[in-house]
């Protein structure tokens, strides 16, 4: 439920729904954003396929989950990024 919770309203549905408000053609709304989506994935899923013939998927998993660590205590600690 909380993984439902926070996936409601990511930008890109909310840039949909504001697409779909303010022109007439739902299906050119719907194939515009959906050809964005593929265009900004489709190198993410390339790369990442061929790095992961490349980097053990074990370290990828610690080094992410301690990015994401540092991140939260960050966060908590009210640090800010300075750029």
């Amino acid at each position: 439920m909380v993984v439902a919770v926070g996936e409601i309203g990511d930008k890109t549905q909310l840039a949909t729904v504001a697409l779909a408000a303010r022109f007439d053609s739902l299906p050119a709304v719907v194939a515009g954003t959906t050809t964005g989506m593929l265009i900004a994935d489709a190198p993410a899923v390339f790369f990442g396929e061929k790095a992961s013939l490349r980097l053990p998927f074990k370290t990828v998993r610690y080094v992410a989950a301690a990015l994401f660590a540092a991140i939260g205590i960050a966060a908590v600690a009210g640090l800010r990024v300075p750029w």
